[in-house]
């Protein structure tokens, strides 16, 4: 008799359990990867990813279970780290749970479950398992592809959503292919809105990707409430210590990505100066670098260059003009940004003008941008928030150095397995239509060599 009440006990328990999970203050939320410091030029943990969830209490128990490809399986712990602030809207206060995976095997795929307690009565149902693939910061030419998707300006209302549905089928589909998705500035509308809740929503409503899928985060101008400090509490970038996700690196196969928050020196301009040191220092060393990440990719929020009638795009190139001139002076390949709500391709620019590349003949649409001696430039600020329409008709008429504008809610592939062909295309969320493409191909060959220079419109 008294083992069967013991059972009847073990059952209602659970049942119990089970009915609360959802709202246990335990219970993980807002779960999301990323690259972490072993994928920098100059690793200082072992740290080689991180797993980051909210709860809404400490639960101090909170554990990572990590299942090796080998079958091993790991129990990781971490501090909980209590974020409060106060706005207009009211009082928020999440702990944000940081997990160091390390020493990982790369190019392997690894599966975790999130907990946010071990204790029996109060432990909600686990978040998982999840699968991440984990992409290998060497280069090895003509081997496995190296593939990022980029995209910025992001909510997850109706526009928004046509996009995060595109990259979950991809996190789905190829979460082993392509190496991390970057989202540069501008999510949620605001992180910080309705007491922080609304940047919860969209960390819960992303997890369909961003569980699998490194997500790589700057900053942009919707990100900027009290210093920042929701979007650092929130994301863990590379050099999280030394630049709270405002400037970082990282190598991924043969990609050298840079990123800098350009919103943080217009509200603190004191900081301009060691974010230019810290950048021109980076670029040298990913200059020596070549043989190993022969791509150099930049991405921020504030565009350099465009050509919509917005002040972004007739100031920003003289006020931003020492960060301009280290992009060019150390042969950055491509820069992607946003905050114009538009996809805009453009030609290398040097100071404000097309410079130099050599010209496939008839290619009238520069789908092949040989040997330039400047950055190209890509404004991609499309992925869609609310009240931003994609709209066919509302095109801006482009600079001389603009190759094609567009107003559907997209994301931009950025891909090569070598030194000398570097491929992006501009995707269509709703139906996955590549809108533009083209290729910065880099090489001294004989049949490149011959190409004429461009020489204008």
């Amino acid at each position: 008799m008294k083992a069967f009440f013991a059972f009847a006990l073990l059952i209602l328990l659970l049942i119990i359990q089970q009915a609360q999970s959802a709202k246990d203050p335990c219970n993980p939320q807002q779960i999301h990867i990323a690259l972490s410091d072993v994928f920098t030029s100059n690793p200082s943990t072992p740290s080689t990813m991180k797993v980051i969830f909210h709860t809404k209490e400490e639960c101090s128990s909170a554990y990572v279970s990590l299942t090796t490809p080998q079958g091993d399986v790991q129990k990781i712990t971490a501090t909980a780290v209590n974020f409060f602030t106060e706005n207009k809207d009211g009082v928020y206060q999440t702990y944000v749970h940081i997990f160091d995976l390390n020493s990982l095997e790369f190019s392997q795929t690894y599966e975790y479950t999130c907990y946010g307690s071990d204790d029996f009565l109060s432990k909600p149902i686990s978040q998982g398992p999840f699968k991440f693939y984990v992409p290998s910061p060497q280069f090895e030419e003509g081997g496995k592809e190296t593939q990022v998707v980029m995209f910025g300006d992001m909510d997850h209302r109706p526009e928004g959503m046509n996009t995060i549905n595109a990259l979950t089928k991809i996190a789905q589909d190829n979460f082993t292919e392509i190496s991390a998705f970057i989202h540069n500035g501008d999510m949620s509308y605001n992180l910080s809105s309705k007491a922080g809740t609304r940047g919860d929503d969209f960390m819960n409503v992303i997890e369909k990707f961003a569980t699998s899928m490194p997500y790589m985060v700057t900053a942009g101008n919707h990100e900027d409430f009290n210093n920042f400090s929701n979007f650092n509490a929130r994301y863990k970038m590379p050099n999280f210590d030394k630049s709270q996700n405002h400037y970082y690196s990282y190598n991924i196969g043969n990609m050298h990505f840079v990123s800098f928050n350009l919103d943080l020196i217009l509200q603190m301009p004191k900081l301009k100066k060691p974010m230019l040191e810290w950048l021109e220092e980076d670029l040298i060393e990913a200059a020596h670098n070549r043989k190993e990440q022969p791509w150099i990719i930049v991405y921020t929020h504030r565009p350099f260059y465009c050509s919509h009638p917005d002040e972004d795009c007739n100031t920003n190139a003289q006020r931003f003009k020492e960060f301009d001139d280290l992009l060019q002076k150390y042969n950055v390949d491509l820069v992607v940004v946003g905050h114009v709500h538009f996809y805009e391709r453009m030609l290398p620019i040097k100071k404000g003008k097309v410079a130099k590349f050599q010209q496939v003949p008839k290619d009238k649409k520069f789908n092949n941008i040989v040997n330039p001696q400047a950055p190209v430039h890509v404004l991609q600020g499309m992925a869609g928030h609310r009240g931003d329409k994609a709209d066919p008709k509302d095109i801006y008429k482009g600079r001389a150095f603009t190759v094609k504008v567009d107003k559907a809610y997209s994301y931009l592939s950025v891909k090569s397995n070598n030194s000398t062909h570097l491929l992006v295309e501009n995707v269509r969320s709703i139906d996955g239509v590549v809108n533009d493409s083209f290729y910065i191909i880099k090489s001294n060959k004989l049949k490149y060599c011959k190409l004429p220079y461009y020489k204008g419109k």
